[in-house]
């Protein structure tokens, strides 16, 4: 028998998040450090605001994490 070999497709998918789907992100991100040592500065905070209005991209956001991090060390 020959069974054809169904091709992958991408599944299509939004190049724009919604404000609330990014939102509803950054407040899972926040709740899941609740009861750790770890906690958002003012600058983090900002960062997390910004994507969450559609002002930066998650990459952005993660560079500028990182920058401030290697800044700081």
């Amino acid at each position: 028998m020959n069974y054809s070999i169904p091709t992958l497709q991408p599944l299509p998918v939004s190049p724009l998040l919604t404000e609330q789907s990014r939102q509803r992100l950054v407040t899972a991100v926040i709740s899941f450090t609740k009861g750790t040592a770890f906690h958002t500065e003012p600058h983090q905070q900002q960062l997390l605001d910004r994507y969450a209005r559609g002002r930066m991209t998650i990459d952005e956001v993660v560079y500028s994490l990182e920058a401030a991090a290697r800044f700081r060390a």
